[in-house]
């Protein structure tokens, strides 16, 4: 069964994230419930490979062909090739204008260092620092967070205390690669202490655990401080 997490919104609602896909080198996915109007949403959509197993995990909770939105923090091959999939099941595909940009050009360095290529799809919908997205009814604010990557952007969630960090940053003050073509660390270092003045208490990463209450507030504050050793 995928495992759950519930962050209390403190006026009556939450946001429950319940994660799908992950194994081996894949990325975590996040499936994200609307309870009015019983749609869900994704966060990333993994390497693709894994498809049938994650529609397995899907399907006990909905029909699949439900999915309405999937919203990628990034570019790299193991979160967005598993999206022709998904678009051909109606979802909408949400994503930041670098990541846009190159999976528009089917082209990212950064994938093709490791003998793949990105997949080649128009998105929907590009969002831009500070915009709102819908996920699971509720409204998150997106952050560009370039560095990992150029196009890394990340979910949150106020009223929650929800980040969705992709591979910004990860549990127990983990820190995404800063070493592929076209990482930049101090675009990194930057992205990362803007998160830190976020109030988190629930954090759901990209690759590992998800974590929750003081443990995601320690977290972020690890990572800061892990990456300030590089600055």
């Amino acid at each position: 069964m995928p495992s759950q997490l519930w962050a209390d919104a403190g006026r009556g609602c939450a946001v429950k994230a319940i994660l799908v896909g992950g194994r081996g080198w894949d990325c975590n996915q996040f499936l994200l419930k609307d309870s009015k109007s019983n749609q869900f949403d994704l966060v990333d959509a993994g390497h693709g490979l894994d498809f049938d197993n994650v529609l397995r995990q899907i399907a006990p909770h909905i029909d699949v062909k439900r999915i309405r939105c999937v919203a990628i923090t990034h570019e790299h091959l193991d979160h967005v090739n598993g999206l022709p999939r998904w678009q051909d099941l109606g979802a909408e595909i949400v994503t930041s204008p670098v990541t846009a940009h190159k999976l528009l050009a089917g082209f990212d360095p950064t994938s093709e260092s490791f003998g793949m290529k990105i997949c080649q799809l128009a998105v929907d919908r590009v969002v831009e620092e500070g915009d709102r997205v819908m996920l699971g009814g509720e409204e998150f604010e997106a952050i560009l967070s370039p560095g990992h990557s150029p196009g890394s952007v990340c979910y949150w969630n106020a009223a929650s205390g929800t980040l969705f960090a992709g591979d910004v940053l990860f549990a127990d003050g983990g820190i995404g690669r800063f070493d592929f073509p076209d990482s930049n660390l101090a675009h990194h270092v930057e992205s990362i202490l803007r998160l830190e003045k976020l109030p988190v208490r629930v954090l759901h990463c990209g690759h590992g655990a998800s974590v929750e209450g003081e443990g995601a507030a320690r977290s972020v504050k690890g990572s800061v401080a892990h990456v300030r050793s590089y600055a």
